[in-house]
C-alpha cells in the first residue's frame, strides 16, 4: 500500500473502477446507479451490490474518491487478506496436514504478487474471504446437523452471490456434495439443506426484487453477461488480428459511451448479447479457439511468475487428494473445475483467479510436501536397506 498509493492513486485503482464509480453515485445521493463515467445517472445492475455498498459507506465516512478513503478502503482489503490467512493455516492442518497448512498460509502472507492482488479497490479480497470461509465449514456440516451452521452456510451463500456472482458456481455444489455425503451414511440431511437453501434466497430476494421493479426483468443479481461474452469475443479478435492488444472494446463503455447512453443499460447488455451469440453460431472454430486461449491464461497468467508450475502442482495436489482422501477432497475439486468456468466463455485477467488463489495454494503445498515425503521416505528405505 505505501508502494502503490502514493504513486498514481487516482489511475490505479479510482479511474476504471466501477464498484468506486457506483459508490459514487450511492455516496451522492443518486442511488445504486452509473458504472461508467460520461453516462447518464441512471440505475444499474452492472455490479453486485455488496462491495460497491462497502465502498460508498467509506465515501461517506472520509470523502468521495478521497486519499483517505483510498486508504481505508485498500486496508480494509489487507485485513480481508490477513483473515484469509489465518483460515488457510486452519483449513490446511486440518484437511492437509500442520505442513501444508504453515507452508499454504506462508506463501499467502509473503507473496508480492497476492499482496498486490489483494488490495486492489475490488470485491477480490473479500471473495476469497468468503470461499475460504464456506470450505472451512463444509467438514463441521458435513458431520453435523446443527441448525445453526446449516443457516450459516446458506446466509454464507447469498452474501457470497452478491459479493461475487462467480461464486454461485462453486456453493450449490457444495450442498450437493453434502447431500450425497449423507446419502452415502444412510442418513438424511434434506430438512437441512432445504433451510439453508432457502436462507440463501432469501438474501437474494432483496435485491431480486430491487432488479425487477427497476429493470422489469428477472435477474438475481447482474446484467451484464452478455456484456461480458462480448467483450471476450471483441479482445479475442483483436487480439488474432492485431499486435496491439488493447484494455476495453471500441464501443465498451470506458473507451466510448455512445452506444451505452443511446440504448441505456438494458438494451445495451441485451445488443451486445446478440452480437456474441450471433459471432458464435457463425465462427464456432474461432470462437473455440478463444476458450482455448482463455483456459491456457487463467491457469497461467500473468507472464513472468509462478503461476505455470503453482497451476501444474495445484491439480497434482488435487489428484492426490481424491486419490488419498477421498470424498473429503472433492470440494478442492468443485473449486478448481467449477469457478474458471465463466471466465473461459466470457473473457479472463490475472486478478479474477484470486477468490480461488487460497484453495489452489493449499494443494499446491500439498502436493509438494506429498512428494517431498515420498522422497524422504525412498531415502530412509534405501539407507535401511543400506
Amino acid at each position: 500500500m505505501f508502494q502503490l498509493l502514493p504513486a498514481k492513486a487516482w489511475a490505479y485503482f479510482y479511474q476504471y473502477n466501477e464498484p468506486s464509480h457506483i459508490a459514487w453515485a450511492l455516496a451522492s445521493g443518486y442511488g445504486f446507479s452509473a458504472p461508467w463515467p460520461n453516462t447518464p445517472v441512471a440505475p444499474t445492475a452492472q455490479q453486485p451490490p455488496l462491495y460497491p455498498l462497502l465502498v460508498a459507506g467509506i465515501f461517506k465516512l472520509a470523502g468521495i474518491y478521497s486519499y483517505p478513503s483510498l486508504w481505508i478502503a485498500t486496508g480494509l482489503n489487507a485485513l480481508f487478506s490477513a483473515i484469509t490467512a489465518v483460515l488457510i493455516l486452519k483449513i490446511g492442518k486440518r484437511m492437509f496436514g500442520p505442513l501444508t497448512g504453515v507452508l499454504a498460509a506462508w506463501v499467502w502472507a509473503c507473496w508480492l504478487y497476492e499482496a498486490v492482488s489483494a488490495i486492489r479497490l475490488w470485491e477480490s479480497s473479500l471473495a476469497a474471504l468468503l470461499l475460504a470461509i464456506g470450505v472451512m465449514l463444509l467438514p463441521d456440516l458435513a458431520n453435523s446437523l446443527q441448525p445453526s451452521r446449516w443457516l450459516l452456510f446458506g446466509a454464507l451463500t447469498g452474501i457470497a452471490a452478491l459479493t461475487n456472482t462467480t461464486l454461485l458456481s462453486v456453493f450449490p455444489l457444495f450442498w450437493l456434495w453434502l447431500w450425497v455425503g449423507y446419502r452415502r451414511q444412510g442418513r438424511s440431511c434434506n430438512k437441512m439443506l432445504l433451510a439453508s437453501i432457502a436462507l440463501c434466497v432469501l438474501t437474494l430476494l432483496p435485491w431480486t426484487i430491487r432488479n425487477y421493479t427497476t429493470f422489469h426483468r428477472l435477474m438475481p443479481v447482474r446484467d451484464n453477461f452478455g456484456l461480458e461474452l462480448w467483450v471476450g469475443i471483441e479482445l479475442g479478435d483483436r487480439t488474432s488480428k492485431s499486435t496491439i492488444v488493447r484494455p476495453f472494446p471500441r464501443d465498451f463503455p470506458l473507451s466510448d459511451p455512445t452506444e451505452y447512453n443511446r440504448l441505456g443499460e438494458i438494451d445495451f447488455m441485451e445488443n451486445r448479447g446478440h452480437l456474441a451469440q450471433a459471432f458464435i453460431r457463425e465462427h464456432p472454430a474461432e470462437y473455440l479457439h478463444f476458450v482455448g486461449s482463455r483456459l491456457v491464461k487463467y491457469w497461467t497468467e500473468p507472464p513472468g511468475t509462478f503461476w505455470p508450475a503453482m497451476s501444474l502442482l495445484a491439480w497434482l495436489g488435487v489428484l492426490l487428494a481424491v486419490k488419498h482422501k477421498g470424498m473429503e477432497s472433492v470440494p478442492y475439486l468443485i473449486v478448481l473445475v467449477m469457478f474458471p468456468l465463466v471466465y473461459y466463455i466470457t473473457h479472463t485477467f490475472p486478478t479474477y483467479r484470486h477468490p480461488m488463489d487460497p484453495e489452489m495454494l493449499l494443494l499446491t503445498a500439498y502436493a509438494v510436501v506429498s512428494c517431498l515425503e515420498t522422497m524422504a521416505g525412498l531415502l530412509r528405505s534405501s539407507h535401511v536397506r543400506a
